[in-house]
This record gives C-alpha cells, sequence and structure tokens, in this order.
C-alpha cells in the first residue's frame, strides 16, 4: 500500500496539501480500478462476439419463426447451464446472469428437463 492511500487507511492528521495528495492518489486507483473493469467487460463482450461470429443459419424459402426460434435457442442454453452444473440452478443461474428465480420460472414454463 502506498504512502498516501496508508494515510487515508489509517486516517493519520496531515497538511492539506498532504490531503489533497492523497485525494488525487485515491482518484487515481479509482481510476485503475474502472479501467480494469472496462477492459474485462471488453474482454466478455468480444468472446460473446467470437462465439456468434460463425454462426449462419440457412434460412428456409419460407421463412422462419423468430419467436420458435428463440424460444428455442433458449431454452437449449439453459439445458447447456444445467447440464454444465450437473442440474444445480442456482450455478446455472449465475453462469447465464440471471436470478434464479427467473430460471426456475422458465423452466417449469417450458417443461424443461436435463
Amino acid at each position: 500500500m502506498s504512502n498516501n492511500l496508508r494515510t487515508i487507511a489509517l486516517g493519520n492528521r496531515t497538511s492539506s496539501a498532504e490531503t489533497e495528495e492523497n485525494i488525487l492518489a485515491l482518484g487515481e486507483v479509482v481510476t485503475s480500478l474502472s479501467d480494469a473493469v472496462d477492459l474485462l467487460q471488453s474482454l466478455k463482450d468480444i468472446e460473446t462476439n467470437q462465439m456468434f461470429k460463425n454462426f449462419e443459419l440457412q434460412f428456409p424459402s419460407d421463412g422462419i419463426d423468430f419467436y420458435k426460434a428463440k424460444k428455442l435457442y433458449e431454452i437449449n442454453l439453459i439445458k447447456q447451464a444445467l447440464r454444465a452444473t450437473r442440474g444445480h440452478q442456482a450455478k446455472a443461474a449465475k453462469l447465464l446472469k440471471m436470478r434464479t428465480s427467473t430460471l426456475n420460472s422458465f423452466i417449469k414454463r417450458h417443461k424443461i428437463s436435463y
């Protein structure tokens, strides 16, 4: 821990110049953490985009029912998450970045077995 952060953490009495320096140092730490979070999110977005980069659907001549295709895709994702977690709904919900109650509701509504 830098001296500036140690001073802030310990609450030592400091001069106004030292206080200003400590605040600036803390601001730099916050900015660095924020940048790190943004970078991690960008990496996750890249990973997600890569998953779908080569995904190409062959449309039937009469088209496709978007809502049915979406529902089937969601069911498939949920089944895969449940298999990956050996049926543990809370862990599957975490993988899918949704609430456990939402996942449970979806499983019941669509009668998903895994």
